[in-house]
């Protein structure tokens, strides 16, 4: 069983994950994942189950709906023998429309053999990380 150092911990969540989402680079986003992930959006009520079909659908929704994404202002607490990450960060958003928006999130992370297992999502103002389809 892979076990991920604190710095690998933060690298894939910043790195690989976050910077991969606001470039719009969805096969690497979707790498971060184990292919039986669980995404949860506790915030919305909702939750996306397999890395391969319903976690790709939801990021293939959101490349089309947002024009530009910035995450950024990360804080983690790190949880190296659980293999746990919760990150405080900070969400710009333009949409197709040009309409911009902005949340404060919290998401937390459970790795796997070095992917995410499951990724619980604290959204600021609920639903709005789930965009209008």
């Amino acid at each position: 069983m892979l076990t991920l150092t604190r710095e690998q911990m933060i690298n894939t969540v910043e790195l690989s994950y976050f910077s991969n989402i606001d470039h719009k680079n969805i096969d690497v986003v979707l790498d971060c994942f184990a292919s039986d992930a669980t995404f949860t959006i506790q915030s919305a009520f909702t939750s996306y189950v397999g890395r391969d079909s319903q976690i790709k659908t939801f990021y293939e929704t959101i490349i089309r709906t947002f024009q530009t994404i910035w995450h950024g202002d990360f804080e983690h607490i790190v949880d190296v023998d659980q293999q746990r990450i919760s990150t405080q960060f900070n969400v710009r958003r333009i949409d197709m429309k040009n309409i911009k928006s902005s949340m404060s999130n919290c998401n937390v992370f459970r790795f796997q053999n070095g992917k995410f297992q499951n990724v619980f999502v604290y959204a600021s103002g609920g639903s709005h990380l789930i965009p209008d389809e």
